[in-house]
């Protein structure tokens, strides 16, 4: 087996570098992140952005989850930027960067158009989009489901929907089951070498049904 890489971080931060060991994820962080999608974005493009440590206690204020995922890679070194400030404050910036995710949106169409444009390239590999997220943007800026597009009215939407090779399922949970089922999703696909959360469902399903 090949030995797990000491580290991934791209050149342009390399001087930030420092052991891995040295620093510990921050006791009172309230965020639950998908480990496993930044596992693969560390693998796919490298560390490109610096983690935040607050000085006084070696405590990681922003970057809690890359810390995990490098670990879980067997890193030895992360890129880390140190901030000298109070307890205190040290905790406002803690919830700051969680909060400022969180009340991010997306201009969907201007989504739609740049997944569409990768997809038509090389693929959606490394940007943590699939193609099933791709068809549900599409559907849901078409007008149908209430987000409107500028041109295609609802009846022209669920037509073009209807005559898709491919159809969505829409499924409502609360945000903690949500973020809960996409993280053993996400460790299914890779224990079982499944690229996307629709075909392991069918997957999962089919085999279900030629067990009973």
């Amino acid at each position: 087996m090949a030995a797990a890489k000491q580290h991934n971080i791209r050149p342009e931060i390399s001087k930030l570098a420092i052991p891995l060991e040295s620093v510990t994820p921050h006791p009172r962080n309230v965020r639950q992140g998908d480990v496993g999608a930044i596992c693969q974005s560390l693998e796919a493009h490298g560390q490109y952005r610096p983690i935040v440590v607050h000085t006084a206690t070696n405590h990681i204020l922003a970057g809690n989850h890359t810390y995990a995922a490098a670990t879980a890679l067997g890193w030895k070194k992360i890129a880390a930027t140190f901030v000298d400030c109070d307890d205190e404050q040290a905790l406002r910036i803690l919830l700051v960067d969680n909060r400022a995710n969180d009340l991010a949106i997306y201009d969907d169409h201007a989504l739609a158009e740049l997944l569409q444009e990768l997809n038509a390239g090389e693929g959606l590999a490394g940007t943590l989009f699939d193609g099933d997220d791709l068809d549900d943007l599409l559907f849901r800026i078409s007008g149908t489901l209430g987000t409107g597009h500028p041109t295609l009215s609802a009846t022209d939407a669920l037509e073009g929907y209807e005559g898709r090779d491919t159809k969505s399922i829409v499924l409502p949970y609360s945000t903690a089951e949500y973020r809960e089922l996409m993280e053993k999703l996400a460790a299914l696909r890779n224990r079982l070498g499944i690229d996307t959360n629709a075909e392991l469902i069918a997957a999962l399903i089919n085999d279900s049904h030629a067990k009973s």
